[in-house]
């Protein structure tokens, strides 16, 4: 499969014809900012804190003389993390009958097919790139949250993605990553250090049953087992269903690393009280092979201001037993261009 993957790819790219007109290019992204009061466990902090994410997107399309389409992505991490902002996913495409293909430093095609919890506060609550779950105290970790997502074998590494055309709802998707030891993209074009390369695999269903919306997903993500590493593999399905102003959704992954395995549930219900206005929860139920459990529960929702922005509100609990308790009460502003 790797092999017909890759040979795929380059005779895409080989036979494509030039592009008839110049290439359109835009920039997009968003800014999330919350003002948190906050309470830890075990740990002293501030009353009061701030968090962000941001990231701005450049993307670029045009259509070939043969009508396929081509062009890229880059993504620019837009806010200060006490490192230099930087470049995390790049590529370029090319789409047509044959389905489209991915080239360069991105997640993985079955990830980003994955159906999820809704969207209640505007950001995913499945992706949480914000310090309330996944920050630390003065070196120590708030809680053992780990994303219920299939990239954490090779994230960002250099790869070819592939997704099918669709066919009666269905889609398929398949990745293949040479080189694992660098998940941030720069990976080695000769260097063989036993890191293995990853494979991944994955469908997805979009249509309607019933006057109901209906979205599934499955994929598994490995490390390749002749690398002499340990085995590494993430599984997960995923469901989404939506009738009139409510949606229901949520995925289950299990990750394996060597011999410890961890089982994680994030799940929720979201209610449109209007064309701006939603609400709902968040469940995130996290259990690892010693036992230890980490339990989180996320209320509130957000509310369109107009101008591409939202109004966000948040009360989030965690419960873990490796790392104590925290509460956050959130106000924020979501910015989408």
């Amino acid at each position: 499969m790797n092999k017909l993957l890759i040979g795929t790819s380059a005779a895409t790219l080989l036979t494509l014809p030039a592009v008839a007109d110049p290439m359109a290019v835009n920039v997009g992204g968003y800014y999330n900012a919350v003002v948190y009061s906050q309470d830890v466990d075990n740990t002293s902090t501030r009353d009061v804190g701030i968090h962000n994410d941001a990231e701005i997107y450049f993307k670029g399309k045009g259509t070939t003389n043969g009508g396929l389409e081509i062009g890229f992505m880059v993504q620019l991490e837009a806010e200060g993390s006490g490192e230099s902002d930087h470049i995390d996913e790049n590529y370029i495409y090319v789409k047509g009958d044959f389905g489209k293909v991915e080239i360069g430093a991105e997640n993985n095609a079955p990830y980003k097919q994955q159906v999820a919890a809704p969207k209640i506060f505007g950001w995913k609550t499945y992706d949480n790139n914000f310090k309330t779950w996944t920050g630390l105290v003065d070196g120590n970790k708030i809680s053992n949250f780990d994303k219920p997502l299939m990239d954490g074998i090779d994230s960002d590494a250099l790869k070819i993605n592939y997704y099918s055309p669709k066919i009666n709802g269905f889609q398929f998707a398949a990745s293949y990553t040479p080189d694992v030891s660098d998940t941030d993209g720069d990976t080695g074009l000769f260097n063989d250090i036993d890191d293995g390369t990853a494979t991944a695999f994955g469908i997805k269903y979009s249509g309607k049953m019933g006057g109901m919306k209906v979205k599934a997903s499955y994929g598994v993500n490995e490390l390749d087992e002749d690398s002499g590493v340990a085995k590494a593999e993430d599984e997960a399905f995923g469901l989404s269903v939506s009738l009139g102003n409510i949606t229901v959704g949520g995925n289950f992954q299990t990750v394996e690393r060597g011999s410890d395995e961890r089982d994680i549930l994030h799940y929720g219900i979201q209610y449109k009280l209007s064309t701006s206005s939603k609400i709902g929860l968040i469940i995130h139920n996290q259990k690892e092979e010693n036992g230890d459990r980490l339990d989180i529960l996320a209320v509130g929702g957000s509310t369109k201001l107009g101008a591409g922005t939202a109004l966000t509100y948040s009360f989030e609990s965690l419960e873990d037993d490796a790392y104590g308790d925290s509460e956050f009460f959130g106000l924020g502003l979501l910015l989408k261009f």
